[in-house]
């Protein structure tokens, strides 16, 4: 398993995944080797290889040379790759496949078409770039607003566009939603590579009791999620509101606080006690105005049987039933917004849905359930490449049809 873990000060919903799988894996008795790298370790580089990791990211001989010869010790039955940016680059593929290793790799965002890996831009969804060159990535300055370093990323995915990397180095491709499986068939992957597995939430078992208390908003600050919509549409009338998170709206939640005994922020806390505020929770909210490839503040939500409020956007559609688990809203429509949290501060309301929620964490997003899905994923992908009669790297067509397994 190889992954780039994302800075420590940034909290990462794909770190959490990829050490939940290799946890399970581990637990049920499989030998999992994690090789990762840390975008910590950036500060501590020289200023030279700082300014060339950009381009080192779209291939790199020394990854290539270091994962073989790992590779070459372990042997492997599968490679399942995670995120390769911008410590690793996509000649670790190559490096799989040239030592005739099945490879799954997780579509955790949508870097393989957009330089900031999110489809958005101003605030919003964005799918200039889908099924196209993404040079408008570069005119824009979609990675970190500056157009010197989107350059790179813009021209790496060109190179592995044009050259069918993934499709030719890659077995199966993971999605965690039908919406990001969409996305990718609309920039031209092929529609039987990839297949859908939603992530899952590990749990303790503590199940909220009753309608709970707050309304609770966990998540990053900032205009993308909602939180400058949710203050708008938020009034006394609906009870408390709860804040979890930071971020660049911060300064404008705490001065919300300060003049409005309603809402409370708490700030970053611990992912334990942040559930320990969920579990209390009359409903939870996710105003998201851009894509949400999954959406673990969901689950975790109806883990702890808590109804959910959030935008119809993205992979959020695929998870809250409305009016059976909680309610969906259009991004960006407050008045719809308070309207949905209104119905789901109402107590007998609550606990319903709740209730309905809570089944449906146990139906669908269970860590045993993720477990025996990613064994069936494994399962198929060596069986598909044992039989597969060409030898060495792929062909430069997209890869042909191949039936994939159901989640």
């Amino acid at each position: 398993m190889l992954h780039n873990r994302y800075r420590s000060g940034q909290p990462s919903g794909e770190n959490t995944v990829v050490d939940q799988t290799a946890e399970l894996l581990r637990s049920s008795g499989h030998v999992v080797d994690l090789y990762a790298q840390h975008s910590d370790d950036i500060a501590q580089m020289s200023r030279k290889r700082r300014a060339l990791l950009p381009f080192r990211s779209i291939w790199s001989f020394s990854d290539e040379r270091d994962l073989t010869f790992r590779l070459q010790s372990a042997r492997p039955d599968i490679v399942h790759v995670h995120n390769t940016f911008p410590l690793f680059s996509p000649s670790v593929l190559r490096a799989a496949a040239r030592q005739d290793l099945p490879v799954v790799a997780t579509l955790h965002n949508f870097r393989l078409m957009c330089a900031n890996g999110v489809l958005q831009r101003d605030g919003g969804p964005c799918e200039s770039c889908v099924g196209r060159i993404p040079w408008r990535g570069a005119v824009h300055g979609c990675y970190r607003d500056s157009k010197v370093q989107s350059l790179p990323l813009v021209a790496g995915i060109t190179v592995h566009t044009t050259l069918h990397t993934w499709q030719r180095y890659v077995t199966t491709l993971i999605a965690p939603s039908e919406f990001v499986r969409s996305r990718y068939v609309a920039a031209g992957f092929d529609a039987d590579q990839i297949v859908v597995k939603p992530h899952a939430v590990a749990h303790s078992g503590a199940v909220r009791e009753g309608a709970g208390e707050a309304v609770v908003f966990l998540g990053r600050l900032t205009e993308e999620k909602g939180f400058a919509d949710l203050l708008e549409a938020w009034d006394a009338s609906l009870g408390q509101l709860v804040v979890v998170g930071d971020g660049p709206l911060r300064a404008e939640a705490d001065e919300r606080a300060r003049r409005d005994p309603s809402v409370t922020v708490l700030g970053g806390l611990p992912w334990a006690e942040c559930m320990e505020v969920l579990q209390s929770a009359r409903a939870v909210v996710v105003p998201a105005r851009s894509y949400e490839t999954f959406g673990l503040v969901v689950i975790e939500a109806f883990a702890h049987g808590v109804p959910v409020v959030a935008s119809r956007i993205g992979a959020l559609a695929e998870l809250v039933d409305d009016g059976e688990t909680g309610a969906l809203v259009a991004p960006g429509d407050t008045e719809t917004l308070r309207k949905a949290l209104g119905l789901l501060t109402e107590r007998g309301t609550s606990v319903t849905f709740g209730q309905r929620a809570r089944q449906v964490y146990l139906d669908r997003f269970t860590p045993e359930r993720d477990l025996a899905a990613t064994e069936r994923i494994y399962a198929d992908a060596i069986a598909r490449h044992a039989a597969d009669p060409r030898t060495g790297p792929r062909t430069g067509r997209r890869s042909q049809a191949r039936g994939a397994p159901s989640s």
